[in-house]
């Protein structure tokens, strides 16, 4: 009996040791270099995300792989009627990416897939980079994807800026401009073909359609600039060799453009073109039959300079205020200009930013006519210098009237004991006009956990100054879970300004990613099977 008993407990072992092995080298330290996420796990983490946004109407129709070398980069799951998402395919990252209930997406070259490969490609090499609270916030994601019994995330209250429904694109804009007719009716000629319009000139123009104005814009001989790209000639000077209207032309379709937004007229393909062609010159764009643009975001900024629009900031991914700032612009329906680049930084893309949600995703506006425009989750977790994002022009024909209220700071912990108690600290910060002063209070607060904040509430808070506020956090007394949501601290003088600061917290580090397919064969030896999810 003892012998029988033995051998059982050596086969045992053997067993687990087996699995053991295997699973170490799928998981590694937690999530590993072996890490690649199957097409059949990444359709289950779309359809996840179908259902969590409650688009039962919504249904995978296709798939496509896209790889780096031999290794999968991410997947993308067509949806019928229509749309797309997109989940990454290594289990170090978020698991979805970017979806749509709106566009397709397209099997041929593209803005978003250059986006997506070059967006992908280094956050896989920059892991080792990451804090401690994404890399636990990540892990919980899968876990609760690839274990959907398993409740290890915290709900949070939902909400979408603008609000699902109320326009027409998902996003603040109402447009869908392209590259093409009408749009660059008005650009020079290459070699008999119309040059396509510029991805910086159309973002630029559709959030300045979007205000409904061209701030007064007229050019002049102080405006001209070499043209040195493909062909080399003057703008405006070469107007009739090249076929595009002179400045005196221009100023005229312009003029009658800010007639059309006044009397809110509908736009003419002229008032299209001008605004467009309006745009590039402003920001010195070269002209091509194939592609159009500039040489850094910079260009854009001065445009926007050039039209007037000086309460502007360009900000780079070393801001640490980006985030927070392009967040509250979206609140407060003001779309923003943002320049991305290949991870290279050989090439970039201009596209307007014209939405927020509370699960940290923004809607993206391409420029091309609406196909491919959704939800995309930027890089705000990686290192300075390691994401495709090359400048964020915000605050945009921003009205600034009193106060403002901003928050600065961050809300995220890791490996947090469950039961304990933790600390934090934000501002508060009165953004506004000079001599003007700010009340404050704080509205809202995950329900999870309790909460206290010292101070909550100030007032009279000048210009430029700022009040430190210390959080503290009685930690939920569960064990592996990922709790998250945001804090709103809301001006006392306007409930309309208010700033919003995300929270996460994880409790303690997750227990390593089981896939599904180890998950059936250790169901059938229970002990061991304990043991690992444990």
């Amino acid at each position: 009996m003892t012998e029988i008993f033995s051998r059982k407990t050596t086969v045992f072992f053997v067993i687990a040791i087996f699995f053991i092995t295997a699973f170490l080298q799928i998981n590694g330290s937690g999530i590993a270099t072996k890490s690649d996420v199957d097409i059949k796990t990444a359709a289950n983490v779309a359809q996840a995300k179908i259902s969590q946004l409650g688009k039962g109407d919504f249904s995978i129709s296709g798939k496509t792989a896209f790889y780096e070398g031999e290794k999968p980069l991410f997947y993308v799951f067509h949806l019928r009627p229509r749309g797309y998402v997109v989940t990454s395919a290594d289990l170090a990252l978020p698991p979805v990416i970017a979806y749509s209930f709106q566009s397709n997406f397209s099997e041929e070259q593209n803005v978003l897939m250059d986006i997506l490969k070059a967006d992908i490609s280094l956050r896989l090499k920059n892991i080792d980079n990451l804090p401690d609270h994404v890399i636990e916030s990540r892990k919980l994601m899968w876990k609760s994807v690839l274990n959907p019994k398993n409740e290890n995330a915290a709900s949070i209250n939902f909400e979408q800026w603008p609000s699902e429904g109320t326009t027409s694109t998902g996003g603040w804009l109402e447009t869908t401009w392209n590259q093409d007719s009408p749009y660059n009716n008005f650009c020079p000629l290459d070699n008999g073909k119309r040059s396509v319009a510029g991805c910086p000139a159309v973002a630029m123009a559709q959030i300045l359609n979007y205000h409904k104005t061209t701030n007064g814009i007229s050019f002049n001989d102080s405006d001209d600039y070499y043209h040195n790209y493909i062909h080399q000639y003057v703008i405006d000077d070469d107007h009739e060799k090249y076929d595009f209207p002179s400045f005196p032309e221009l100023n005229g379709y312009l003029a009658t453009l800010s007639s059309h937004y006044e009397n809110n007229t509908l736009l003419t393909d002229n008032d299209k073109a001008a605004i467009v062609f309006a745009c590039g010159v402003a920001a010195k764009q070269v002209y091509g039959s194939e592609v159009s643009g500039t040489f850094g975001v910079n260009q854009a900024y001065q445009a926007y300079l050039r039209f007037g629009i000086d309460n502007i900031e360009l900000l780079n991914e070393s801001n640490p205020d980006l985030y927070g700032r392009l967040r509250m612009n979206m609140v407060d329906a003001l779309p923003a200009h943002l320049a991305v680049v290949t991870s290279d930084w050989n090439s970039g893309h201009n596209v307007v930013v014209d939405g927020y949600n509370t699960d940290d995703y923004y809607h993206l506006n391409f420029g091309w006519g609406g196909s491919l425009d959704g939800w995309y989750l930027l890089p705000d977790d990686m290192p300075y210098g390691l994401t495709v994002i090359e400048g964020i022009i915000v605050d945009i024909l921003k009205e600034n009237s009193g106060s403002d209220i901003y928050c600065g700071g961050n809300l995220h912990w890791a490996d947090v004991e469950a039961g304990s108690t933790i600390y934090a600290n934000f501002t508060v910060e009165n953004a506004g006009e000079a001599n003007s002063t700010l009340d404050w209070e704080i509205a809202e607060y995950p329900e999870w956990g309790t909460w206290t904040f010292i101070p909550s509430h100030g007032s009279n808070l000048s210009s430029g100054d700022k009040d430190y506020v210390t959080v503290s956090v009685l930690v939920p007394d569960k064990k592996i879970r990922n709790f998250r949501g945001y804090v709103t601290v809301v001006n006392k003088g306007n409930s309309d300004d208010f700033f919003i600061l995300p929270v996460s917290l994880a409790t303690p580090k997750a227990a390593p990613v089981i896939p599904p397919i180890l998950q059936k064969i250790m169901q059938f030896f229970p002990v061991l099977w304990k043991i690992m999810q444990t």
